[in-house]
């Protein structure tokens, strides 16, 4: 069965291509993972981790007719959270985000997207002892009209002081896992344990007994 991978993410498709081959071998399961036949562009206007990752999942399907999964997934820091998780299902584009929007300067934005966002999390918790951090990630596969499963993942951590490391991207250079003494940047095989795998591990425990 051929699953398509939904993003388009570079970074993100070689993570998620790399794991799911993994798993697909300790499963023992017939699949081809391909990219999608060209981009189209979602919306994703839901206020969930899920909900988004199963929009992105459908309109693929949607579009191409084949099995399709996506995966919505983000970073969530305690003390930037009160009645919503923050950056939460928003983290890709925080920088933009009205909240907090003071700290990021006019010369800040010669910075990528993703040294934005860092920035943005560092300078709003400068005077902040609370640093508990952990990302989330939902994946969901829609194989067909009417069917589809989900498997969810965390990795808790912690916010670092200042940006380390040059493996992965988003947010892992600021963040630290718990039980390590470095960022997620640092660690080259950052699939064995990160949140993405762990959502993947979960769906592949349920696609194993469907198909």
């Amino acid at each position: 069965m051929k699953l398509m991978i939904c993003t388009s993410n570079k970074k993100k498709f070689e993570e998620l291509y790399s794991i799911l081959e993994s798993l697909k071998k300790d499963a023992n399961l017939d699949l081809e993972f391909v990219s999608p036949p060209k981009e189209i562009e979602v919306e994703e206007y839901a206020n969930t981790f899920l909900s988004n990752a199963y929009l992105k999942a459908k309109a693929y399907y949607d579009a191409f007719g084949i099995p399709a999964l996506a995966d919505d997934s983000g970073l969530v820091v305690e003390a930037l959270s009160d009645n919503l998780e923050r950056p939460g299902v928003y983290s890709s584009r925080f920088y933009k985000d009205s909240f907090g929007s003071n700290v990021l300067k006019e010369d800040d934005f010669k910075l990528s997207k993703d040294e934005l966002n860092n920035l943005k999390v560092l300078r709003l918790l400068e005077k902040e002892e609370n640093r508990k951090a952990k990302f989330v990630s939902v994946v969901a596969i829609v194989l067909s009209n009417n069917y589809g499963i989900f498997g969810e993942g965390e990795l808790k951590g912690s916010i670092a002081k200042e940006p380390s490391g040059n493996f992965g991207f988003g947010y892992d250079p600021i963040f630290i896992p718990e039980g390590y003494a470095t960022t997620l940047a640092n660690i080259e095989n950052k699939d064995k344990i990160s949140h993405r795998r762990k959502a993947l591990e979960s769906v592949f425990f349920i696609l194993k007994k469907v198909l």
